[in-house]
């Protein structure tokens, strides 16, 4: 699909940063703190501004999501507000006695996934990581381990694609996934098992809860073809098993960013799209005992199913 460039109007004084990240170019007022920065001209332009709600926010709301048309809006207490406009532009405001970091972090994160949606892409609540057949998404509720196991995958030479959200192409002549940003975001326990030291302030940094672990190595420039989603489930032991499509289409959907709260014109068009990649990509359900200590056997059982897969 093709996006007009946009020209960049800063509407505070400063530098404009600009960044590559998912497939676009992004120019910002307010400093991304984990994109990759590059020089381009900007599909997207991220700024500061009044950022209006779509609807009345209840007095007292310590969040809010709003979807109309092509526009969004969220509201964040204590961080800020973002308006979301046609796949083109957020504008940012903080809330009193927020910093610039802290609304970075809600552009690049909320922000961008409601964005990337607009722009008509699958937008899946997983983890992504290279491998020599392609990439391969691990799909899963938060706290399902998607995250660590990225984590350990990359920390066996694999390179990661994306944390969290993984942006998914399905109108390509077969399904690819852009490349994010290069770092995971780790609760304590699991950044110290894959050697994070609080002196090492360069390599690692704490956001809210969690680390922000850095995963430079073997990050792809250009999109990955998609060969294989795993659904995470927590279970007594190791399995791989194939679901059906019609399951597979419903996992997809469920763990979906943001369509449970998508009103728009164009539902029918995001089903369609997620059922092109359930009839070109095989699904599975990859169930496993929740341990750090299990990951070298569940390393060596997917190692297996990708040699399969390729």
């Amino acid at each position: 699909m093709e996006w007009a460039r946009t020209t960049v109007t800063p509407n505070s004084p400063g530098q404009v940063h600009s960044y590559f990240a998912y497939g676009i170019g992004i120019h910002c007022d307010v400093e991304l703190p984990d994109l990759p920065r590059a020089k381009n001209s900007a599909d997207v332009v991220v700024k500061y501004g009044k950022a209006e709600p779509l609807h009345p926010v209840a007095s007292g709301a310590k969040w809010c999501i709003q979807f109309k048309d092509d526009e969004a809006y969220f509201f964040y207490d204590k961080l800020g507000m973002c308006r979301v406009r046609k796949g083109r532009e957020i504008i940012g405001e903080p809330c009193e006695g927020a910093n610039e970091e802290e609304l970075g972090l809600l552009a690049q994160g909320p922000g961008l996934s409601v964005l990337l949606h607009q722009r008509g892409y699958v937008t899946l609540h997983a983890s992504c990581v290279s491998t020599a057949a392609g990439a391969v998404a691990f799909v899963g509720k938060s706290g399902s381990g998607k995250s660590v196991l990225a984590a350990a995958l990359h920390s066996s030479g694999y390179g990661l694609i994306a944390d969290d959200v993984t942006v998914v192409d399905a109108d390509a002549n077969e399904p690819i996934v852009y490349p994010g940003y290069p770092q995971c975001h780790l609760m304590p326990d699991a950044a110290e098992y894959f050697g994070y030291d609080k002196k090492k302030s360069a390599e690692v940094k704490s956001t809210q809860e969690k680390i922000a672990w850095a995963a430079h190595k073997g990050f792809p420039i250009h999109p990955v073809a998609l060969r294989c989603i795993y659904l995470l489930h927590e279970g007594p032991e190791f399995r791989i098993e194939p679901v059906s499509r019609h399951r597979a289409l419903f996992e997809l959907v469920r763990h979906s960013y943001w369509i449970r709260f998508v009103h728009d014109a164009r539902p029918s068009s995001y089903f369609l799209q997620c059922g092109k990649i359930c009839g070109k990509v095989p699904v599975r359900t990859l169930s496993r005992p929740k341990s750090m200590n299990m990951l070298p056997e569940l390393l060596i059982m997917l190692e297996r199913d990708f040699s399969a897969v390729a």
